[in-house]
């Protein structure tokens, strides 16, 4: 139960953060920068590296080259998993007596958002750590953080989270590198400040030597009543890694599917290459350039909106000759192989092509035909959940404990369930059941009303059926004696 203190120990520890992972964040950050710096070493074969490093070593040597360009698929895939997860965040469900004060934690500090923040990233680079934090300047009640998996030092055992430390930089001044440690155990949080440099973690400080974490206490001795004596959990994007690298901390969306993403951005790069290189050009004669002075000194040009040329000294007018040169942009090819890798590409990250837009063309389909369509994102969205499941029953619990033992709430500690939405009816799906329904005398026009409009109270639905009657001419007036 210690921090590190060797201060000239390597930090990240070697090994203790996939490669995979910088790569994965480097796609997700869509920066041709640290796209060139992450791709693998050069192969012998120079068509074999990956693209934007062969655009980084022929800068070397090539003056004024336009920059690649980048298609951030990896973002927009991570983007709708989080979207496909906690777009519509699920119900919570908990014994009476904590269903309030569970629902008060959730709302009032944010829950949704922090784990549709949470899963993108989780998509993104493998895996996500919830945290659930408390800080009395700040808030009346526990909330629920996150931190990346590459900003995390973990120790698992049969998959299971035993310990990690987790880490981040503090601004500091000069080259000097602050770095606070945060290491969680079964039943303790330590806290350590350490002053180091880009590679080595550097000697240890005191926490009062920063302001970020003057605040702070070296050791933190959880309460009793915390389930299972830890307040962080890991959720692994899927499992498992595909090269075994990442172990227990699963993979990206994007995993397997780098020399395609690397492939897209060399064929729109082509693609802008025909638009940039398609402009049109006049080639005329030297002599047809007219004088002129620029910021540059003397020069020549030909001004193409003149509409009357003089005739040249020593030349008849049939040797004057103007040539507009309009080369041909390949749009369809370079579109038809974007669209194919993008393809590739979703359905390597495990979803269907009309999940983002694609082969949606042809006729109107109802939802049932479009669900089916979809499945591979529906089972997609299935195995996410079963990992997120118990890690967020987890997370939820915690948050009623650390009310209950830190802030003194008088709310029992319970297990929630969750119970995730099932996907809507579109609205055309739902008129052709209710109409079937009806047709074969099926339902009546109260159980029809109640589900086209489940938020009407009985007293609305009784009305609403009235008019209904009236509407169609069912309803039979008393008779008049």
């Amino acid at each position: 139960m210690s921090l590190p203190d060797d201060r000239d120990m390597a930090w990240p520890p070697p090994g203790a953060v996939p490669e995979a992972i910088h790569t994965w964040r480097a796609w997700y950050a869509g920066n041709p920068a640290q796209l060139a710096s992450s791709a693998a070493p050069p192969a012998k074969n120079k068509y074999a590296r990956p693209f934007f490093f062969r655009r980084r070593q022929r800068q070397q040597s090539i003056v004024r080259q336009p920059p690649p360009v980048h298609v951030p698929l990896a973002a927009e895939i991570a983007q709708t998993s989080a979207d496909l997860l906690f777009g519509e965040m699920p119900e919570i469900d908990v014994a009476d007596a904590a269903q309030q004060r569970l629902d008060e934690l959730t709302s009032g500090t944010g829950v949704a958002n922090t784990l549709l923040e949470a899963a993108e990233l989780c998509a993104a680079i493998s895996g996500i750590y919830l945290r659930v934090s408390w800080d009395t300047a700040v808030s009346d009640m526990p909330f629920l953080t996150t931190v990346a998996a590459d900003h995390a030092v973990p120790e698992f055992r049969y998959g299971r989270l035993q310990a990690v430390t987790f880490w981040h930089e503090l601004p500091a001044e000069g080259r000097k590198v602050w770095r606070h440690l945060e290491r969680h155990e079964p039943g303790v949080i330590l806290h350590g400040l350490y002053v180091g440099d880009k590679t080595n973690l550097g000697v240890k400080a005191a926490l009062t030597a920063h302001p970020q974490t003057a605040d702070l206490e070296e050791t933190v001795a959880l309460p009793e009543g915390i389930p299972g004596g830890m307040l962080t959990w890991y959720v692994p994007n899927m499992r498992p890694a595909h090269d075994d690298t990442g172990g227990a901390q699963g993979r990206a969306d994007i995993s397997g599917a780098e020399p395609l993403l690397d492939a897209l951005d060399e064929a729109y790069s082509s693609w802008l290459r025909d638009v940039r290189l398609g402009k049109a050009r006049v080639i005329v004669p030297a002599d047809a350039l007219d004088a002129a002075a620029t910021d540059r000194g003397s020069g020549r040009y030909f001004d193409v909106d003149r509409e009357v040329f003089t005739e040249l000294d020593g030349m008849s007018p049939g040797e004057m000759s103007i040539t507009v040169y309009q080369p041909e942009i390949r749009a369809p090819e370079h579109e038809q192989t974007v669209l194919n890798l993008i393809e590739r590409i979703v359905s390597k990250a495990g979803y269907a092509p009309q999940t983002f837009g694609l082969r949606v063309e042809g006729r109107a389909e109802s939802g049932t035909a479009l669900r089916l369509r979809e499945a591979k994102t529906y089972q997609t969205l299935d195995r996410k959940r079963r990992y997120w499941n118990p890690t967020l029953k987890a997370a939820l619990e915690g948050m009623l404990a650390v009310d209950r033992t830190v802030f003194g709430r008088p709310t029992a500690v319970e297990t929630p369930v969750i119970i995730w939405p099932e996907p809507r009816e579109t609205a055309q799906e739902l008129a052709q059941t209710l109409t079937m329904l009806r047709t074969a005398e099926a339902v009546s026009i109260e159980t029809a009303v109640r589900r086209a409009q489940p938020d009407l109270d009985d007293e609305k639905l009784a009305a609403e059926v009235e008019r209904i009657r009236e509407d169609s001419g069912r309803a039979v007036s008393e008779p008049a004696f």
